[in-house]
């Protein structure tokens, strides 16, 4: 009777129209009885509406999933049709989206509204890259469940070290007692874009790179196999060949051996008492302080050696 009454007021009201006011039926809901009602579904905006689900809003419509933590998909044309029926079809607008999850007890819990924490979050954890950090493809569920109605907070943790490119999240539903009462995972894409160093011309494994060699370009890291070099610390030495254009990686250049394979040396041995030096060939590459192998020219035999200068090696 009360439903009736509100239908009439606001029909014979000629100052307010339906068309100002809507019911809203959530995409996700959790109910706790063995029915569910409008108002477990529906919010009200405007003035028209609010007096609909006052009056009705306890009206069952359909029961419940079975038992608590159970969930069911409703059809959103079907239940936007159901609605009309049991109520008539004197309703302001009824928005319903095409899909409408129900959960038995518990709550549910909108990422929507999460998201620009999570961006805030991994952009922070990307700033070590030093460039424009870009959020995007967010693969998490619209709505995360949790079984039980105690309050809680969401946390973003994410899995590893954050890189640029697709990053494994988890998201913990956590009480007011730190207790995780449930886990959630997704993913994120994360763009770092960068000026980096790039080959000015074709570079040759053995070449020396100089600063007219080097140029600078906008790339993103997301999409770059292995770290850029940082630019730093010329002259160098390229240990792999990269095309006009590319991206220097890190592992491309080397410091300018001091010492290089084939070049003789003093080896020197240093004890309490006693100090040995003899001729020696070094076998690698190396720099200062570097340790690398030799062969005593004497003996022949290879021992370690650690670069002292461009004519001496100790041994370690």
């Amino acid at each position: 009777m009360r439903f009736i009454v509100a239908l009439l007021a606001l029909l014979l009201c000629p100052g307010l129209s339906l068309a100002q006011d809507r019911l809203v039926v959530a995409g996700a809901v959790c109910v706790d009885g063995p029915v569910i009602a409008l108002r477990d579904l529906a919010r009200a905006e405007g003035m028209q509406a609010e007096a609909v689900l006052a009056a009705a809003g306890d009206r069952p419509l359909l029961a419940s999933p079975k038992f608590d933590g159970a969930r069911a998909s409703l059809n959103g044309p079907r239940l936007r049709e159901l609605i009309v029926q049991r109520l008539g079809p004197n309703l302001p607008p009824v928005e319903v989206p095409d899909q409408v999850m129900v959960q038995r007890g518990g709550q549910v819990i909108g990422t929507l509204a999460l998201l620009p924490s999570i961006d805030k979050i991994l952009t922070t954890s990307l700033a070590r890259y030093e460039g424009e950090v870009q959020i995007r493809e967010h693969r998490i569920a619209d709505y995360l469940f949790v079984a039980e109605k105690t309050p809680v907070q969401i946390r973003v943790v994410p899995v590893g070290t954050p890189v640029p490119g697709r990053i494994s999240l988890r998201l913990e539903a956590v009480a007011g007692d730190g207790r995780v009462v449930q886990g959630f995972t997704g993913t994120v894409f994360a763009d770092v874009w960068k000026t980096v160093p790039c080959a000015a011309r074709v570079l040759n494994r053995g070449d020396v790179l100089e600063p007219g060699l080097v140029g600078f370009a906008r790339r993103n890291l997301a999409y770059m196999p292995r770290p850029a070099w940082d630019g730093r610390g010329l002259p160098l030495r390229m240990t792999a060949p990269v095309g006009e254009g590319q991206v220097i990686s890190a592992e491309a250049v080397e410091p300018i051996p001091v010492v290089s394979k084939g070049q003789l040396l003093t080896l020197v041995y240093e004890g309490n008492s006693l100090k040995l030096s003899v001729p020696v060939e070094s076998l690698e590459d190396g720099g200062i302080g570097s340790t690398i192998r030799v062969r005593n020219m004497q003996s022949r035999r290879v021992v370690a050696a650690r670069i002292v200068d461009a004519e001496t090696a100790l041994v370690p």
